[in-house]
């Protein structure tokens, strides 16, 4: 086999690099670790087994871009951290000349970036430019050790005026020093670069009876900064309003100063108010319905659980956990807080010990959980995997029907980015820090956001009354937020039908309501059809109206029941039944 020249200083090592044929091109690649979106093929491959004592042997690279990023998809062959502990580098040949720039494998490398070591360099020809994240406007997924990882970087950025890519294709390898494997991509890449528009979400409530949750580090007691500090935050809070806010780094204040401050940025309404409760070293939570009971999952740790009492939203109590892990490269302290979660929820949902709550009742899990290192603490809250039984007793997954929890979505509201800590001066790169999990089984996940203003549109920024910079002046970490619902199979399984000329039911309004509703249906074709009113356990609280006839249909609902009796507050479903399907949805009734 060949041999192949690497860096100034390093051993001469042989590899095989296969090069495939030109598969690659736009795609819409969200960076969030969930690979489904790289349809295009493998650009290029390496064999297996060729690997040193490290272990890391890459097998596969994939590439793509767009109208602004360049993305790679490569796997490691055994599991490393993304900005540490490994010494994987990415090289890339801008002027396809394997003559200039550092030798590795058969390319000449213009772009060195060192994945471990979080810094790189541009080869100008006689003299290099050092790069950080921010130069090449790089974002990582996952941001917890993996096996595999999908990188984007900005293919217009010019870091000191000198263009990243000066043309429109390049070559590329992958090196890794500590085990020599290497994977050259010796076909030049060329850039498609046709647009991908982004899925862009505005902050409303997808339905006015959600309930929103929101989790936000504030960095270092920034709640009670002033100045354009406080201005941005005031934004923010204004922007989201939710019902329940997880607030982390409150370090010096206490529950009733961490009210005053929200009910500055969200005045409460009549007969309302905050009610905000701290009961470990850094984490409130803050909530507009009742708080009934407060639990430390871990003393000397920064956990909080809270019972609260969500109606009418939800027919049922709500458990909240906050969350604020240790940090950067703490993995043993992270995963005995993760550990203490796991059990904490095992003891909630069977009798006796520290705490119990009724069967199905919801849970939302949020804060800032440093997810930087080692993947297991992600897998023990997602799965219920302990790694330390003997302290915290068995494994035990996490949600009611035995299942995993789930994780919230959250996404840049305009850009296809999931980073909820993002500081262009730390060498660290930006990454998902920042989570929501949530009890599947009894919870249905709507509205999903990271609010991120850098990455927002003009417009989706005046619309939320949000300025470009809010976040960054804010905090070095973004608010997420949530929205939840009961899911609609407590109506008997009402499904939209899979006929497109099937019946349809528009929202009712308004939602919530304390008065009259208003309720608008469609029938494609004649046969008996019924639009009826249910609770949440599935029983018929009002006949509203029936027919044969096809055609639009309206009618109002008052909040009484077939015997003319007013309801009480709480969730209730509208259901449309016909031959051609089922449409159902969801009304908040308030007093």
């Amino acid at each position: 086999m060949p041999r192949v020249a690497f860096l100034a200083g390093a051993a001469a090592v042989s590899c095989l690099a296969v090069s495939l044929p030109a598969l690659a091109g736009s795609l819409p690649i969200q960076i969030d670790a969930d690979f489904s979106d790289w349809t295009a093929g493998v650009w290029a491959t390496d064999p297996s087994g060729d690997a040193g004592p490290s272990g890391v042997d890459f097998t596969r690279l994939e590439l793509a871009d767009d109208e602004r990023r360049l993305y790679l998809r490569f796997d490691t062959g055994v599991e490393v951290q993304p900005d540490e502990q490994q010494e994987i580098t990415i090289a890339i040949d801008t002027d396809l000349n394997a003559a200039t720039g550092a030798t590795i494998g058969s390319i000449g490398a213009e772009i060195l970036w060192s994945f471990g070591g979080r810094g790189g360099s541009l080869d100008l020809g006689g003299s290099t430019i050092p790069l950080d994240h921010a130069d090449i406007g790089l974002f990582v997924a996952s941001t917890v050790s993996d096996t595999e990882f999908e990188i984007a970087i900005d293919r217009l950025a010019a870091p000191s005026g000198h263009p990243l890519f000066p043309g429109n294709s390049f070559r590329m390898a992958l090196w890794d020093a500590n085990s020599g494997d290497v994977l050259t991509a010796s076909t030049p890449y060329t850039f498609d670069g046709t647009p991908q528009p982004v899925d862009s979400r505005d902050f409303a409530r997808e339905d006015p009876g959600d309930l929103r949750l929101a989790s936000y580090n504030v960095e270092n007691d920034g709640l009670f900064s002033g100045g354009s500090r406080a201005a941005a935050l005031g934004r923010l809070f204004d922007a989201i309003d939710p019902d329940v806010w997880v607030i982390t780094e409150v370090w010096n204040h206490n529950a009733n100063e961490v009210k005053s401050v929200v009910e500055g940025f969200l005045p409460s309404g009549p007969g309302e108010s905050w009610n905000v409760i701290k009961i470990d070293s850094g984490n409130a939570i803050a909530s507009r319905f009742p708080i009934l009971e407060t639990w430390l999952v871990l003393p000397g740790s920064r956990l909080t659980a809270a019972r609260l009492d969500p109606r009418p939203v939800l027919d049922s109590d709500l458990l909240v956990i906050a969350n604020h892990w240790s940090c950067c490269t703490a993995d043993a302290a992270r995963q005995e807080q993760a550990d203490a979660l796991v059990s904490f929820l095992a003891d909630a949902r069977s009798p006796g010990g520290a705490i119990t709550l009724a069967p199905d009742t919801p849970i939302l899990i949020a804060g800032d959980f440093n997810l930087v290192g080692w993947r297991q603490q992600l897998t023990t809250v997602l799965t219920g995997d302990i790694v330390d039984n003997g302290t915290f007793g068995p494994d035990s997954p996490p949600d009611w029907d035995g299942t995993d929890l789930e994780a919230a979505l959250t996404r840049h509201p305009d850009d296809r980015l999931v980073a909820t800590w993002w500081d262009d001066a730390s060498s660290f790169y930006p990454g998902r820090l920042d989570w929501i999990f949530y009890t599947g089984s009894v919870l249905e996940a709507r509205r999903q956001l990271v609010a991120e203003t850098r990455s927002m549109t003009p417009a989706n920024l005046a619309a939320a009354g949000l300025l470009a910079g809010d976040t960054p002046t804010a905090s070095d970490h973004a608010p997420i937020f949530a929205d939840f619902r009961a899911p609609l199979v407590n109506v008997g399984a009402p499904t939209l039908p899979a006929d497109p000329l099937g019946p349809t039911l528009e929202p009712a309004r308004p939602n919530p309501a304390s008065g009259d509703v208003a309720l608008r249906w469609s029938i494609p074709r004649p046969g008996a059809w019924a639009v009826t009113i249910h609770d949440v356990a599935g029983r018929r609280v009002r006949a509203l109206a029936a027919g044969e006839t096809a055609g639009p249909g309206q009618a109002t609902w008052d909040g009484r029941d077939d015997a003319d009796r007013p309801v009480a507050p709480g969730i209730y479903f509208v259901r449309l039944a016909s031959p051609e399907g089922n449409a159902a949805e969801r009304i908040v009734r308030i007093r």
